[in-house]
C-alpha cells in the first residue's frame, strides 16, 4: 500500500506506508498543508491509518514538527500505533510525539 496525505475538515491524515520512494513527496505535501493553516496555532496530524512504524515515518513527523515550530503552530499526533510509541520512545523523541513532557 502507497503512503498518502488527506486533509480532513481541520487536520492532516497520513495512511499508508512511508517509504525511501515516497517519503520526499508526502514531506512536501504536509509542509504545503501547514503553511495553509497560518492562522492555526494548534493543528492536528491523524496517524490511524499508517500501516507500519518506520524510522523514516519517524523522521517524516519529526520533519512536520519543526516546520510547525518555525511557523509557532504546535502540531498534535492522533492515532500513532504502539509500534510507532515505542519506536520514538526508544529514540527519545516520544514527548513531541504524545504531548507529554
Amino acid at each position: 500500500m502507497t503512503a498518502s496525505v488527506r486533509v480532513a475538515g481541520e487536520r492532516l491524515e497520513l495512511a499508508g506506508q512511508v517509504t525511501a520512494d515516497n517519503v520526499v513527496c508526502l514531506r512536501q505535501q504536509g509542509e504545503d498543508w501547514l503553511s495553509q493553516q497560518s492562522g492555526q496555532s494548534v493543528v492536528t496530524i491523524d496517524l490511524s491509518s499508517v500501516s507500519t512504524a518506520s524510522s523514516l515515518l519517524l523522521s517524516l513527523l519529526l520533519c512536520w514538527h519543526r516546520a510547525a515550530a518555525a511557523r509557532s503552530q504546535t502540531l498534535t499526533y492522533e492515532g500513532a500505533s504502539p509500534d510507532l510509541l515505542e519506536l520514538s520512545r526508544l529514540n527519545g523523541v516520544s514527548s513531541w510525539l504524545t504531548g507529554s513532557l
